[in-house]
């Protein structure tokens, strides 16, 4: 596996979530799901770690966000994820949001 995240079904509850290594060197689980301020203070007093998501060519680069980088500026292209736990079953999932898709403005 490299550190390019890619979407994977988890083995355990069958959700889609995004799979790789992190910045730091250790094999993540994502939810897909991009977190709000918070929804990602509720993660992390749940003890739910979340990560800095910043856009590769084909893929992202996920970063541990410690208390420094959640006080910090939130930059408007900076996805926020939750690392992944598993919850109810779901089958069938497939989809995957595209974070950095370009919104055409209507003419």
């Amino acid at each position: 596996m490299n550190n390019n995240f890619k979407p994977a079904n988890c083995k355990k509850c069958g959700a889609v979530v995004w799979q790789g290594i992190s910045w730091a060197g250790f094999e993540k689980k994502l939810d897909t799901k991009s977190l709000g301020i918070a929804e990602e203070l509720e993660k992390r007093i749940a003890g739910i770690m979340t990560f800095e998501c910043h856009r590769y060519r084909d893929s992202f680069e996920a970063v541990e966000r410690s208390l420094i980088r959640i006080r910090g500026e939130r930059k408007s292209h900076v996805i926020i994820l939750a690392e992944h736990i598993c919850g109810a079953y779901r089958l069938f999932e497939t989809e995957v949001p595209n974070y950095w898709s370009v919104e055409k403005s209507a003419q």
